[in-house]
Order: structure tokens, then sequence, then C-alpha cells
């Protein structure tokens, strides 16, 4: 009964801290630019691992299903412990894989918010003897990072 218990106050803390509003200090595009850098980072890194550990898994689960096929054929049939170890490694690596997309997406709008359209002033390239024309007029800009 605790341990149903520890589960359900640790489930309600988890979806009342992702469902709850924080009250941030609002980001500048410096920091949404960085966070989505190191959120890129971190998802290829789950997809690489996420790959090599389905490599691994597969090869393990291969070898071990041969010397299981070839015990077998001599009657001597015995259940190789690699055969589960190679399936979960290899579930292990496409959970990592999956886990990556969300990180892939959050990333993306991140850049995106780094990418917004401001209304400044902006400064008009006209010569000085043309008139009485303001030096600077409120423009709608679009930054892209091309980083």
């Amino acid at each position: 009964m605790k341990t149903r218990m520890k589960w359900a106050v640790l489930l309600s803390a988890f979806w009342i801290g992702l469902f709850s509003q924080t009250f941030a200090q609002e980001m500048s595009k410096q920091d949404y630019l960085d966070k989505s850098r190191n959120q890129k980072t971190t998802g290829f890194i789950l997809l690489g691992g996420g790959v090599a550990m389905i490599a691994v898994g597969s090869i393990l689960f291969a070898d071990d299903a041969v010397d299981t096929a070839i015990s077998c054929t001599y009657l001597n049939c015995s259940s190789g412990s690699g055969i589960e170890s190679g399936m979960v490694i290899s579930a292990v690596g496409g959970l990592a894989i999956l886990g990556s997309i969300p990180v892939f997406i959050s990333s993306g709008k991140n850049a995106r918010k780094a990418a917004q359209v401001s209304l400044r002033n902006e400064p008009t390239y006209i010569p000085k003897y043309v008139g009485n024309i303001p030096r600077a007029i409120p423009s709608v800009s679009l930054s892209i990072p091309l980083n």
C-alpha cells in the first residue's frame, strides 16, 4: 500500500509540475538559441545512443539465437539468456530513439521563438540633402539566425 501511495504522490507532483504556469523571466534571443542548440545536441545523443543500442541488442540476440538453434539440433536445448537481454537492449534503444523526437520538436520551437517578428525603428538610408525625412522609421523586422 505504501508503494502505491508513493507512486500516486510522485505522479501527482509530475502532473502538477507539467501543467502549472511558471512565471519566469522572459528569455532573450540568445537564450532561446542556446537552449535550441543544447536540445538539438541532446536529441542527436539520444538518437545515436538508441541506434547503437539497437545494433548491440540485435547482435547479441542473433548470436544467442544461433547458439540456441545449434544446441537444439543435438537435442540439448538450453534457453539463452542473451536472447532476452538482446531484446531488452533493443527495446531500450527504440525508446531512446522515440524519446529524441520530442526533444527535436522542442528545439525547433525554441529556434522559431528566436527568429520572431519584432517591431523596432530601422534607419533610413537616404542621402541627407533629400529633405525633411526622418532618420528612422518604425518597421516590422524578421530576424532569422543563420548559425
